[in-house]
């Protein structure tokens, strides 16, 4: 058996609790505003809780379901170690999650805690509608949930002038970045792994003109994604192949939005061009996440964009290459780096989500509240990851001291293919076991496997810098100027069909939408704390 910290079924998965060392959960001593602690004990003790979380997951968990309330032994400890009963609202993170966030909020029916990006919690933090969590949200009551963030990341993460409403959602440190080709599409066509952006496009041609898997017909695409028929996702190659990396950049001390920049204009010509050529897939922007990666599985795409660590990796249930391979014995999904000039593909993480509480629901019920961060503590710990990455213990896996030794049939019958459940678990904690000082040894990772993760875990990333909050000047609205965005990238696409116009587009972005005023703010921001050396500790 080989040792990997690549574990089962990793994904973008996110979930993230505490408990503490020796198996019991780690309860707050410390009482909500205008909660007398005693009543509050006795209340835990006594008084059964209906709470209710609203999450996202990654695409990975996209089609995951519970299993039946007998099978489900996640829910079963939560409930019975906190006197609760617990609903997971859960979507697949995109816009269709924060479309529904946002009713719920605007109609009075707010979770108990739910999770945001930091575009929708700076708006609900500016409009009032955030709770403080002091209380609720420090190392005293959260002991566990320092061991994933620290406290200067979590104090610089909130936003001047709204107070501490704002927590940070554990968060992958390293990122697993690649595009994936069909190897055996390239060789039936005796072509080469791509190792140009050039190359890259004429396998794309190849695979859509060349019948690559040989059934007769002209049924298949070389690219696609998803836009989820909202924006222009930055899977795209064309945004690499145009010097931008992910979704912004700092260069000499200058915030660069990549997406506003005035070198869109190649991007969006770029992706017309392979439109109109045809070999991107014309579905991809109706498609919603992951429509592209069940596209993939069937065999209908040769190349997509992933973050996920195990997408290729054939020991991995539910992973791409499992299920294409299911159809297809002879399919070989590669990771590949079109790219090996420039000198990043993607970031390292940075906090991107928030989790956040509802003002209304800490006056009312600061009870739920409590139990709710009980819940979150013990989902960072020991305990709580074990169980929610990995199964039961003498079931599913085995512990040797730190390391971890996974039982692949057990895990396979009762979560892998049984709904994929245990990933919608995670969402509070990502598949990082060497946080919590472990190792975790999958006995199905095949030398192919480890080959594969040692090539995607080496393509270059960039330091996109340390969790500093960076906020738009007081009264401007960063969710405004990305709605308009999308929907004039979109506009040049479907409805110009040039990208001419972008010059124009964005001054309207630069100035209507105050994109000037808040770049140069988040620039000043960025200026003063590397001033202040609070960045220090993050370079």
């Amino acid at each position: 058996m080989k040792k990997t910290l690549i574990s089962v079924l990793a994904g973008l998965s996110i979930l993230t609790a505490a408990c503490s060392g020796n198996g019991t959960s780690t309860e707050s001593n410390v009482p909500a505003a205008n909660v007398d602690p005693t009543q509050e004990t006795e209340s835990n003790e006594t008084q059964k809780l209906s709470l209710r979380f609203m999450i996202p997951v990654g695409p990975a968990f996209a089609n995951s379901t519970f299993p039946a309330a007998d099978k489900d032994f996640v829910k079963q400890t939560i409930e019975e170690k906190f006197n609760v009963d617990l609903k997971l609202d859960y979507m697949v993170v995109g816009e269709d999650y924060k479309n529904k966030m946002n009713v719920q909020l605007a109609g009075g029916d707010i979770p108990d805690i739910f999770i945001g990006d930091g575009a929708a919690s700076q708006k609900y933090a500016t409009d009032g509608l955030l709770a403080d969590l002091t209380t609720y949200l420090n190392e005293e009551t959260m002991p566990n949930y320092f061991k994933w963030v620290k406290q200067q990341e979590l104090d610089s993460y909130q936003l001047e002038g709204t107070g501490f409403n704002r927590g940070i959602l554990p968060f992958m440190r390293n990122q697993f970045p690649a595009w994936y080709v069909r190897k055996d599409w390239l060789d039936k066509l005796n072509l080469e792994v791509p190792a140009s952006y050039d190359e890259m496009l004429e396998a794309m041609r190849q695979f859509t003109n060349n019948d690559p898997d040989g059934n007769n017909k002209k049924d298949t695409y070389g690219f696609s994604t998803s836009g989820n028929g909202a924006s222009i996702p930055l899977e795209f190659p064309q945004w690499l192949a145009n010097g931008f990396v992910a979704d912004f950049q700092i260069a000499n001390g200058s915030f660069v939005d990549n997406r506003t920049d005035l070198g869109v204009q190649k991007v969006i010509e770029d992706i017309i061009a392979i439109s109109n050529e045809g070999i991107l897939d014309p579905d991809w922007f109706l498609s919603k996440t992951p429509g592209h990666l069940d596209k993939a599985a069937q065999g209908k795409i040769g190349m997509f964009f992933s973050g996920d660590q195990n997408a290729a990796l054939e020991g991995v249930p539910n992973s791409i290459q499992a299920r294409t391979k299911a159809i297809n014995p002879e399919a070989d999904w590669q990771p590949f780096n079109p790219f090996p000039d420039k000198p990043a593909i993607w970031k390292y993480g940075v906090p991107e989500a928030s989790i956040m509480v509802g003002k209304s629901v800490a006056e009312q019920k600061p009870e739920n509240v409590i139990r709710s961060f009980e819940i979150l503590n013990w989902l960072t710990g020991e305990e709580g990851y074990l169980l929610t990455h990995y199964g039961q213990e003498g079931k599913h896996y085995t512990k040797n001291g730190n390391s971890i030794t996974l039982i692949p049939e057990a895990y396979d019958a009762d979560i892998a293919n049984a709904g994929n459940w245990l990933g919608i678990y995670r969402f509070f904690t990502p598949e990082e076991p060497s946080v919590l000082g472990y190792e975790v040894i999958d006995p199905r990772i095949s030398p192919r496997d480890q080959a594969i993760a040692k090539t995607v875990a080496s393509f270059p990333k960039h330091d996109a810098l340390p969790p500093i909050t960076l906020a738009p000047p007081e009264g401007m609205n960063i969710g405004d100027l990305r709605k308009e965005m999308n929907k004039l990238h979109i506009k040049m696409i479907f409805e110009d069909k040039s990208a001419a116009k972008w010059p124009a587009y964005r001054e309207e972005l630069m100035t209507t939408f105050k994109g000037r005023d808040i770049f140069q703010g988040y620039t000043d921001q960025i200026n003063a704390a590397l001033k202040d050396n609070k960045l220090s500790e993050f370079k």
